[in-house]
């Protein structure tokens, strides 16, 4: 995903590159389990095979929302900082969004409402997906319909709010620019932990997925920590930039602890802290705010070779559309499978390669036909803003990861 310099040439961060690929191999990873092997009875979805599939769906929803409010906070930042007025840079701001993010989505859609029809998929489509209120402060129905979505859901009203907040409390408190987004992100942080805290715990895994880390207003705070590292990053350069190192392994301890965690209350007992009324500390909080921690470190990496370089900014650019169409392509094959009633058995990595291979290739085309000729009409309405660190590197390991 490409972003503009400011001297308007696109530019890339090869860190957040691998922190976007990372996370749609963790998605992908967990998501091929569960289809090519648990739902056809090759393996069972217990014990550390169910621990370890959890965190890492987990994991790469987390790296996802953590740098989407990296990048988009920066883009914020960087409006208000043009002086113009509040609603022509929201408006640009939310055109730019929206012809980035909704056609992929409406195209899928519709492919998963035709996949439900033909009775591959379960569940149905139904109005609230058009306006990504499925999930907004309850469960989404089930049997689940496009189930992906719920995601896509906590990032557009992520977007929607945040341009929100920054004119509402600009408005009302009077703030200057570093403290205005400081509250800004005090608000999605501290809002959705205290309405965790405060809901009836849940009393098993798949209870918290459902009601917790997958309605939308529980889990804008993992974006609100992406928020949070673009105001450390453009207003405490110095601390950003000291000890990167040691921030990172902060991040990673505090990641790994997360995980330690999730093992714990699966393996062991769910009610794990305070009866459960406070796991999502462990399982939500701590990866969100160690991601956030380690991005100061990321974003000065470089590639080891050009090839490599191409390679992560290939998977990120096409990231997007993998996380719309695996699903789909899944259903599919397992539809297949079920249609000529064979038995996978050995076969299954072979299947499990196949998929990653059209997964891949289609993502590309989507990327190359749709995906990007649609993003390149928003220029057209709306006026670019640079995205990404604020100290960025040279442009050779440059700007920003995906498209914002």
């Amino acid at each position: 995903m490409s972003v503009a310099s400011s001297s308007g040439a696109p530019t890339r961060n090869f860190g957040l590159d691998v922190l976007r690929s990372a996370a749609i191999a963790a998605v992908l990873a967990f998501h091929g389990y569960l289809g090519l092997y648990v739902s056809t009875g090759l393996s069972e979805w217990r014990g550390w095979r169910a621990a370890l599939s959890a965190c890492g769906a987990i994991l790469g929803l987390e790296w996802f929302f953590v740098l989407s409010g990296f990048l988009i906070g920066s883009i914020l930042i960087r409006n208000l900082e043009t002086g113009r007025r509040w609603w022509p840079s929201t408006r640009d701001f939310w055109l730019r969004r929206w012809f980035r993010t909704l056609p992929n989505y409406y195209l899928f859609l519709a492919v998963n409402a035709l996949l439900a029809w033909w009775q591959i998929e379960e569940g149905r489509f139904a109005w609230p997906f058009l306006v990504f209120s499925q999930s907004l402060a309850w469960p989404q129905q089930k049997p689940l319909f496009f189930s992906e979505s719920w995601s896509l859901a906590v990032e557009e009203w992520f977007y929607f709010l945040i341009a929100l907040l920054v004119g509402l409390l600009g408005w009302l408190l009077r703030l200057e620019r570093r403290r205005l987004f400081g509250c800004v992100a005090g608000v999605l942080i501290v809002v959705p932990m205290a309405l965790r805290i405060v809901a009836t715990p849940a009393t098993h895994f798949f209870e918290w997925d459902e009601s917790f880390r997958r309605v939308t207003v529980m889990h804008l705070d993992s974006i609100g920590w992406g928020v949070a590292a673009a105001i450390a990053n453009r207003w405490h350069p110095t601390w950003w930039a000291r000890r990167r190192g040691l921030k990172a392994l902060l991040g990673l301890f505090l990641t790994a602890a997360g995980m330690a965690a999730m093992f714990y209350f699966m393996l062991r007992d769910w009610h794990g802290f305070a009866g459960g009324r406070l796991n999502d500390l462990a399982l939500m909080t701590a990866p969100a705010l160690g991601t956030a921690l380690l991005l100061p470190w990321l974003t000065t990496r470089s590639a080891p070779s050009p090839a490599v370089r191409r390679l992560v900014a290939r998977a990120a650019d096409h990231s997007y559309s993998m996380y719309l169409c695996h699903l789909p392509l899944m259903l599919l094959i397992l539809a297949g499978i079920r249609y000529f009633a064979w038995d996978p058995g050995g076969g299954t990595g072979w299947i499990f390669a196949l998929w990653l291979a059209l997964v891949w290739a289609l993502s590309a085309l989507i990327f190359a036909y749709f995906e990007k000729p649609l993003t390149g009409l928003r220029d057209r309405f709306s006026r670019r803003v640079q995205a990404g660190p604020f100290d960025a590197p040279s442009a050779s390991s440059s700007a920003s990861s995906g498209a914002p």
